[in-house]
């Protein structure tokens, strides 16, 4: 007989065991180490981990009649010296060689934000856990300092402990799946009579909403492109002062013991003015006028005092904080929120931002340099001291072969140029993309490789737009290949790696570095792991746009194919509503499944963003459902009616 004390029916032990027909009893502690004898087994839980598990000494007893038991995350347990309780922080579960069937040694697994005790006595681990880098295997090994996670008694080889929890792995969403399933039959294998069978599956509490291979029609398309207005609405958006709206960042990577993630509450202008063109496209879809007004109060939201600077002395003049009253300015948050902005006022036909959104766009273009290029970002005052002023900027000989901060900015101007015709909007964006294609591949990288050839191609098909030419033609062909060539056969697009020298955030090059700063979401290329965060997210905006620039250019079937994945791989869960209809920053098409090395310290392989992610998938979901691109979405000289007062206000003599 196998008891099952410390939790209730809804425990996922015990539903793993119901549903793949493995007996068992529910009884209290006391009773199932009296009621147990010699054969039986009793598994105690705890029900209230992360608190710890209080043993009676009766366990003793039960272990030297022969009873098997399974301690799950004891408080304290004679013959085992433990420590105080800890979370696991950076580090991570690791298997030990020879230990499990199935599972060879330095084997990675996740239990996310799990806690443990560190053990002083001497014992044989199974399981660790240890602070590793790697993807799905320890790439440099154990270090010296780890903690036993899974272990017999040091004294009773019939006692099995768990120094962690366990019994909330599908609500805890452990991962990867396949992984845990070896430890969870290890685990019923030691508990339950000898010829059981010991195959065992579950549902993951959150998943992805198609298997590979389902078809995705374009009714499923608007599906999924509802699913995450829906999610965006009921759980992104939030009241600004009684009648305006904001926008959270997200949810953070961190998953607790009960599967919930905290949100990120902190206000972006990039995700406002990214979240508003997802509403404005909803109204473009079906006329709702509650999603034109949702637009319309969240770009209001983006020229607020804190989030727009209002000083008319300073060089910062009309352009868009990162974070409200930080007064930090990313040249590529700009661009997008004026993109929002932008696609909200041409949608409704609204012209009350035109002067603000232009102020923006103008004001920026006065700090690229004499090689198209500006500085990633620029903080007020201090990027302006010691004789910085605009000039300086536009006179010093910078480079920055970047697309992750350089190609949002170039489209940006090349958007300004298509709504006011001024020229002086494209000599930046000839300099800048002539040497940028000069030097590619080779370019500066900041979490992958991938990324910025997902960022560069949209403004190279803008290009073509602007002026179809046979250079600028053949910009988006050698961007195209490499996009070919990323692709994996289900649509995924593989994250990757350049020269390390060339990157701002590689993967941890030792166990040591593991956690301390941002990170690619692999440990070396060909890690089967798509970004959607960083790379999959835009490059499906890009492939859209190179498509309508290019229509032999084969950009088209690359995008359906990249759909095609995204539609498969939406949240799913009722367990986790607040999920449905999003998209995670990892997924590995492997196993798939939503996973990655969770090196990243801010913005981890479960993390959710509600602009870079979510805005770009579901506004290209919606822009295929219109059959327009959103360069077209942009009426020709919409600002120009402006263009004199606000060079004049910017004091820019240049017609």
């Amino acid at each position: 007989m196998l008891f099952i004390t410390g939790c209730g029916a809804d425990n996922d032990f015990v539903k793993l065991l119901s549903d793949n027909g493995i007996g068992f009893k529910l009884a209290s502690t006391a009773s199932a180490l009296t009621e147990a004898s010699f054969g039986d087994a009793v598994a105690i839980l705890a029900g209230a981990y992360p608190c710890g598990n209080i043993i009676p000494e009766s366990w003793r007893n039960a272990a030297q009649s022969g009873i098997k038991l399974l301690i799950e995350y004891p408080d304290k347990l004679s013959g085992v010296d433990f420590e105080e309780a800890e979370p696991f922080g950076f580090r991570r579960t690791v298997a030990m060689a020879d230990a499990i069937p199935g599972l060879s040694g330095d084997t990675i697994l996740v239990q996310h934000t799990a806690c443990c005790r560190k053990v002083k006595s001497q014992v044989v681990p199974l399981l660790v856990a240890a602070k590793v880098a790697g993807y799905r295997k320890a790439v440099f090994g154990l270090p010296d300092d780890y903690t036993p996670l899974l272990f017999h008694h040091p004294d009773y080889k019939n006692v099995l402990i768990i120094n962690s929890g366990f019994s909330n792995f599908r609500r805890g969403r452990f991962t990867p799946q396949p992984d845990w399933l070896k430890v969870l039959e290890y685990i019923t294998g030691f508990l339950v009579p000898e010829g059981a069978d010991r195959r065992l599956a579950y549902t993951m509490a959150v998943r992805p909403a198609f298997p590979d291979g389902v078809p995705v029609t374009p009714a499923l398309e608007l599906e999924a492109f509802m699913r995450c207005y829906n999610f965006l609405t009921h759980y992104m958006l939030g009241s600004y002062h009684n009648t305006g709206l904001l926008v959270a960042e997200g949810y953070c990577s961190e998953i607790y013991p009960d599967g919930s993630q905290l949100r990120r509450q902190l206000t972006r202008t990039d995700c406002t003015g990214e979240v508003a063109m997802v509403y404005v496209l909803k109204y473009l879809l079906d006329g709702d006028p509650l999603a034109a007004d949702r637009a319309t109060r969240l770009v209001d939201n983006l020229f607020m005092p804190g989030n727009c600077c209002m000083d008319e002395s300073s060089p910062m003049y009309g352009q868009f904080t990162f974070f409200e009253n930080t007064p930090a300015y990313y040249c590529s948050g700009n661009a997008r929120s004026c993109m929002g902005a932008l696609l909200t006022a041409c949608g409704i036909g609204e012209h009350k931002w035109d002067k603000g959104i232009l102020r923006n766009l103008i004001g920026g273009w006065r700090l690229n340099n004499r090689n198209g290029f500006r500085r990633p970002r620029f903080d007020d005052p201090e990027s302006f001291t010691g004789g910085r002023e605009i000039n300086y900027y536009r006179n010093e000989d910078f480079e920055h072969l970047s697309p992750h901060y350089q190609a949002s900015m170039l489209a940006g101007l090349l958007l300004g140029w298509k709504l006011t015709g001024w020229s002086n909007f494209l000599t930046p964006v000839k300099r800048a993309m002539t040497r940028l294609m000069s030097s590619y591949p080779r370019l500066k990288w900041t979490n992958g490789q991938s990324q910025e050839v997902a960022r560069l191609l949209m403004t190279a098909a803008w290009l073509v737009r602007v002026e179809d030419s046979e250079e600028h033609r053949l910009m988006v062909d050698r961007i195209l290949s490499d996009v070919l060539r990323l692709m994996a056969p289900c649509g995924a697009i593989k994250e990757e790696m350049g020269d390390l020298e060339m990157g701002d955030f590689p993967s941890p090059q030792s166990n040591e570095a593991y956690g301390t700063t941002e990170a690619a979401l692999i440990q070396s290329n060909g890690d089967p792991a798509c970004d959607l965060l960083y790379t999959a997210n835009f490059m499906f905006i890009s492939l859209h746009e190179a498509a309508a620039a290019c229509p032999d250019s084969g950009a088209a079937e690359l995008e359906d194919k990249l759909c095609r994945f995204l539609c498969r791989i939406q949240a799913e869960s009722e367990d986790q509503p607040y999920l449905n209809g999003a998209w995670l920053r990892g997924f590995d098409w492997e196993l798939w499944d939503y996973y990655g090395s969770a090196a990243d310290s801010g913005w981890g392989a479960w993390s959710v963003e509600s602009g870079w992610s979510c805005s770009w998938i579901s506004a290209t979901l919606a822009l295929r459902s219109l059959k327009k691109s959103l360069w077209d979405c942009y009426p020709d000289g919409w600002l120009n009616p402006h263009l004199e007062e606000i060079l004049r206000e910017l004091n820019i003599n240049c017609l």
